[in-house]
C-alpha cells in the first residue's frame, strides 16, 4: 500500500518488513533495523503529508535508519542525531543545506570536505577562515559545472541563499532539496536579522517534497503555512536525560567566576565551555577570575564570537578552535554565533548563563538544550546560572498576546501593502514609495520588555507585505522568558523536570562586583575604541591625501571590525558636505553612541542645506527667521513641537513620527535656549546651534537629494 501524488512515492508500507513502513517522507527506512519502529500520528487530506513518529533503535543518528531527510518539518528532538551529514552524504539528490551562522556553514562544508573529499560541498557566505573573498554567483556556476560524480552539496549562510538560486536558475525548485537547518534559531535571530525570514519565502517555492525545516528544539511557528507541513518527530526509546546544576543567583558574573575556579581546581585538563551571550559580561568573568593569586587563569580564556564583534575581545579570540573542532583553551566563552550547529569533539564542562541585568542574554529552554548539545561526545556536567527579576503582573495570557499580534500584523501588512501596490502601480505616486519603507519600521505595541521593540511586518523577496512571523515568534519567546522562566523563582526548574536537576538558590550577598566589574569593562572597551578610532582617522586623513578614491573608502568599509565599519559609513554619508579633518573628530567624540550620531547628522545636514533649499526655506518660514536680524525669536514650548509638525508632515507626505522627535529635531536645527523649565517660552537665537564651519557644499533643490534617507530619523537605523 502506497500513497502517491503526480507519480512521486511519499510513503509506503511493507507488511512483511521489520518496521512495516518502507518510506516516509520520501525517504527509505533502512529494513534491517528491526528494533525500531514507525507510527502514523495523523493523517489528512492529499496534499498533507501526515504527521509520523519514527522511534530509531538506541543511540542510533538519523542515517542509520533512513537513505535521506525526510520532507515537512523533521522535530529530531536530540541534538547531534545527524540529519545535516545525512543529507550532505547522501547520493541520492542535490541539496542546498541553509544555516543561520556562517561559522555553522563553513565547519560542516570543512568536515565534509575532510570525510567526503576535495569539493564534495561548498560554502556558500561571507569571508571566513581560508575563505578570503566573498562567493560570487561565477564560483557557484564553476562548482555546478564539476564533473566529479558526486552530487551537489550547498552549505549556504542563510543571507547567501538568493545567491545559489540565481546560479542555478528556475530548475532549482524541483531539482534540489532545501534542507532549513535550526530552523528555531532563525525564528530567535530574525529580529536583528530581517534576511532570515526571507528564507521561507524561498523555503515555499520548492516542491512540497523537496523541502525541509529542521531542528532538535522545536519551537511552535506562527506561520500557518508551517503549521501545515508534514511532520516527523524521531525519538529514541529513551531520550536523552541530562543532570543537570541550576544556580539561581543574585550576582550570575560573581557565581560563573566561584563555578570556574572550583572547576579549575578540582582538575589541571578538564576543559570548560561557557555559553553567555555578553562580551561585557564574559570580560568581566575573565577580570575576576584573574584577580588574586591567579593572574595566569588569564591565559587559560578564549573567546568564540561572530567576528564583527571580535574587536572588543581581541586579545582572546586566536586559536581557539582548531579545524578538527577540538578547543585550543581551557576556559572557552561563546557568544550566541556558537550555541547553534557547531560540533565541538571535547567533552567539557558546559556552564549557561542568563542575566535580566542583561536582557539579551536570556536563554530559553531550547537554547539551553542547543548549548548542552554542543558537545558531541558528551558532557562532563551541565551548570545552569541565572537570576529573578519580578515583572509587573499582567492580565494578558501567552495565547492572548500571541493572538493580538498576528491579528495587528495581519492587518498593518494588509494596509501598508495596499499603500505599497499603489505606489508601484501609479507613476505620480512612484516618490511615495519611500514612505512605505518609514511605515516597516513601525514596532509593535505592547512589546515585551522596553528592550524589545519588534517590527511586525516586513517585505518579502516579491515586495509584498506580509507579517514577519519569525519576528513574533521572537516576541512571544521573550514574553515567556520575561513573564515567566526569569520573573519567578522555581519557574525554570519547573520546565526542566524531565531532567534530574540539582536546585539551588544562593544565599550570597550582592558584593557590587557584578555592576562594578562591568563597568570597569565598560571603561575598557571605550578606551580600546578610541584606538580603534585613532587609527581609523589616519586612515582616513591618508586616504583623502591619496586622492580621495570612493572605492578605496569601500575597501576600508569592508574592515572586519564592527566599530570600525560603523565609523567609515557614517564618514561616508557626510563626507560631501564638510572636511575630513573636521568631521572625523567630530564622529569620534561621539564614541558610536546612537543617538548622538543622530543629532550630529541631523544639524549638520540641515546646516548644509542651502537656504533656498524647498526644506530649509519653509522651515525658516514657518518659525519666522527673518526676524532673527532684529534679537531672539521667542517661542513656547507647545508651539515649537506644533510648528515642527507642521513642516515635517508638508514636506514629507507620509512620514510618520513619534511626538517626542519634533522637539529633537527642533534642537538639532536651531540654537534655542530655554532661560527656565517653569516659563516653557525658548529663544531662537542662531541657526548654527554648534557653531559648525561652512560646509565645503551646500545642498540645493538643484541637486535632488533624498533627505528622507539623508536625516537620521527615530526608529530608523543609523
Amino acid at each position: 500500500m502506497e500513497n502517491q501524488k503526480k507519480d512521486q512515492l511519499v510513503y509506503d508500507i511493507d507488511l512483511n518488513a521489520p518496521t512495516i513502513f518502507s518510506m516516509v517522507n520520501g525517504a527509505n527506512v533502512n529494513p534491517e533495523k528491526a528494533n525500531a519502529a514507525i507510527s502514523l500520528d495523523y493523517i489528512g487530506n492529499a496534499e498533507d503529508g501526515g504527521e509520523w513518529t519514527m522511534r530509531l533503535e538506541q543511540g542510533d543518528k538519523l542515517g542509520n535508519f533512513v537513505d535521506r531527510v525526510p520532507f515537512g518539518v523533521l522535530d529530531k528532538t536530540i541534538t547531534g542525531l545527524g540529519a545535516t551529514t545525512l543529507e550532505l552524504e547522501t547520493q541520492v539528490r542535490d541539496s542546498i543545506i541553509v544555516v543561520p551562522t556562517k561559522s555553522l556553514a563553513y565547519n560542516k562544508h570543512l568536515t565534509t570536505e575532510q570525510r567526503m573529499g576535495r569539493n564534495s560541498s561548498m560554502y556558500i557566505g561571507s569571508p571566513i577562515g581560508n575563505i578570503l573573498t566573498d562567493i560570487t554567483i561565477e564560483d557557484i556556476q564553476e562548482y555546478l559545472g564539476l564533473d566529479n560524480g558526486r552530487r551537489k552539496k550547498f552549505l549556504v549562510v542563510a543571507d547567501s541563499l538568493w545567491k545559489v538560486i540565481k546560479a542555478i536558475g528556475p530548475r532549482v525548485y524541483h531539482d534540489y532539496f532545501l534542507m532549513v537547518d535550526e530552523i528555531d534559531t532563525m525564528q530567535s535571530d530574525s529580529v536583528y536579522r530581517p534576511n532570515l525570514e526571507k528564507v521561507i519565502d524561498y523555503y515555499f517555492r520548492f516542491d512540497r517534497t523537496m523541502r525541509a525545516a529542521v531542528t532538535a528544539t522545536l519551537k511552535t511557528f506562527s506561520d500557518e503555512r508551517l503549521l501545515n507541513e508534514s511532520r516527523v518527530t524521531t525519538v529514541w526509546e529513551h531520550n536523552p536525560v541530562r543532570d543537570i546544576r541550576l544556580i539561581e543567583a543574585r550576582e550570575v558574573d560573581v557565581m560563573a567566576e566561584k563555578v570556574i575556579r572550583n572547576l579549575l581546581e578540582r582538575s589541571e585538563a578538564e576543559k570548560i565551555l561557557v555559553a553567555y551571550n555578553s562580551l561585557d559580561g564574559i570580560l568581566n568573568i575573565i577580570n575576576i577570575i584573574s584577580q588574586g593569586k591567579h593572574p595566569e587563569y588569564r591565559q587559560l580564556c578564549g573567546v568564540l564570537c561572530s567576528g564583527r564583534n571580535q574587536d572588543k575581545v581581541k586579545d582572546y579570540v586566536e586559536n581557539v578552535l582548531d579545524e578538527n573542532n577540538n578547543l585550543q583553551k581551557r576556559i572557552v566563552f561563546m557568544t550566541c554565533a556558537y550555541f547553534a550547529g557547531i560540533d565541538i569533539n571535547d567533552r567539557c564542562h558546559v556552564i549557561s548563563i542568563s542575566s535580566n541585568y542583561q536582557p539579551f542574554t536570556l536563554l530559553s529552554p531550547e537554547r539551553l538544550t542547543q548549548i548542552q548539545g554542543r558537545c558531541r561526545n558528551g558532557v562532563l556536567s551541565e551548570t545552569i546560572i541565572y537570576d529573578i527579576t519580578p515583572m509587573e503582573n499582567t492580565k494578558q495570557t501567552l495565547k492572548e498576546y500571541k493572538t493580538v499580534l498576528i491579528n495587528k500584523a495581519k492587518k498593518f501588512s494588509n494596509a501598508v501593502d495596499g499603500l505599497n501596490q499603489l505606489c508601484k502601480s501609479d507613476p505620480d505616486l512612484s516618490d511615495m514609495g519611500v514612505f512605505v519603507e518609514q511605515i516597516l519600521t513601525m514596532k509593535a505595541e505592547g512589546q515585551v520588555a522596553k528592550n524589545y521593540p519588534v517590527t511586525i511586518i516586513r517585505k518579502n523577496i516579491d515586495g509584498k507585505i506580509v507579517p514577519a512571523y519569525f519576528n513574533i515568534d521572537a516576541l512571544l519567546e521573550k514574553w515567556e522568558l520575561h513573564h515567566t522562566l526569569y520573573s519567578q523563582s522555581g519557574a525554570l526548574l519547573e520546565k526542566l523536570k524531565e531532567h534530574h536537576v540539582d536546585f539551588e538558590q544562593s544565599e550570597q550577598e550582592k558584593s557590587g562586583r557584578h555592576i562594578g566589574s562591568i563597568q570597569q569593562v565598560k571603561a575598557y572597551n571605550k578606551e580600546v575604541l578610541a584606538q580603534t578610532l585613532s587609527i581609523a582617522k589616519e586612515a582616513l586623513l591618508n586616504w583623502e591625501h591619496e586622492g580621495a578614491n570612493m572605492e578605496a573608502l569601500d575597501g576600508l568599509m569592508r574592515s572586519t571590525n564592527r566599530q570600525e565599519v560603523l565609523f567609515y559609513t557614517r564618514f561616508k554619508r557626510l563626507y560631501p558636505y564638510f572636511e575630513t579633518e573636521f568631521l572625523v573628530d567630530k564622529l569620534i567624540e561621539l564614541q558610536g553612541d546612537k543617538r548622538e550620531f543622530m543629532s550630529l547628522n541631523n544639524s549638520l545636514i540641515f546646516w548644509a542645506l542651502d537656504d533656498t533649499h524647498a526644506f530649509k526655506s519653509h522651515v525658516l518660514a514657518k518659525f519666522e527667521c527673518e526676524k532673527l536680524t532684529q534679537g531672539p525669536i521667542r517661542i513656547r514650548q507647545t508651539e515649537r513641537t506644533v510648528k515642527m509638525k507642521e513642516v515635517i508632515d508638508a514636506y514629507f507626505k507620509g512620514l510618520k513620527l513619534d511626538r517626542t522627535a519634533y522637539p529633537k529635531l527642533f534642537t538639532q536645527f536651531f540654537n534655542a535656549k530655554s532661560k527656565t523649565r517653569r516659563t516653557g517660552i525658548y529663544r531662537i537665537t542662531s541657526l548654527n546651534p554648534y557653531n559648525y564651519p561652512v560646509p565645503k557644499k551646500r545642498i540645493t533643490d538643484a541637486d535632488k537629494v533624498n533627505l528622507v534617507e539623508l536625516f537620521v530619523w527615530p526608529n530608523r537605523p543609523a
